[in-house]
């Protein structure tokens, strides 16, 4: 299994969150045919959530920030396109994880990470469209990473789909593309976790 780059090593929670995805078992990832990648999504971040509390439990580094699933934080500012051609209407983000102080709390120092969970072969709009919800969380949001974890997928299948995503990463300013050196793309698949960011994914000079 593959650990967080070196260059995060000085970030806890990101190792920690690899840590906690390690410790989730095969069966919270393989599911009846039966189930809908809702309920796959919903059952991986329950058990993500459960063994992350067991870290944070343990560690002085949470003594005043809690992870929190399914927070709805408003929309204040209008999302940013990153040259996607993919618009957000919704009023709310509502991400599956937040690692941070409180709901009310939007200091860079309390707001650590943002998360959004993924499971099976989802079309890039979707990808495209949680992407767009994370570098949010950190451009308007203050938080300093956010997480895309795809489960039951290829990485070379994400990567390929977030290429084609940023087809107009060239159009993009310095500020934009330095976000995505915050945003970790984790992918999950047959106990192999695989992870960089997407900085270093789309290749950017």
């Amino acid at each position: 299994m593959k650990k967080i780059n070196y260059m995060y090593e000085n970030f806890p929670y990101l190792s920690d969150l690899i840590t906690a995805i390690e410790n989730i078992g095969d069966n919270y990832c393989k599911w009846d045919y039966k189930a809908s990648i809702q309920q796959i999504e919903r059952v991986f971040a329950y058990e993500l959530y459960y063994q992350l509390k067991l870290i944070s439990h343990t560690s002085p580094n949470y003594q005043e920030i809690n992870f929190n699933g399914e927070i709805s934080k408003k929309i204040s500012a209008e999302i940013n396109t990153l040259h996607t051609g993919i618009t957000i209407e919704s009023k709310y983000v509502s991400p599956d994880l937040v690692l941070h102080k409180q709901q009310i709390d939007s200091s860079t120092i309390n707001q650590k990470l943002i998360i959004e969970i993924k499971a099976g072969n989802k079309s890039n709009k979707q990808i495209a469209k949680d992407i767009l919800k994370l570098n949010y969380g950190i451009e308007t949001l203050n938080f300093e990473f956010g997480v895309f974890i795809s489960i039951n997928t290829r990485f070379t299948t994400i990567n390929s789909k977030l290429k084609k995503i940023f087809i107009n990463k060239d159009r993009l300013n310095q500020e934009e593309t330095s976000r995505f050196s915050k945003i970790i793309i984790v992918n999950y698949n047959n106990e192999i976790i695989e992870c960089k960011s997407l900085y270093e994914i789309l290749e950017i000079d």
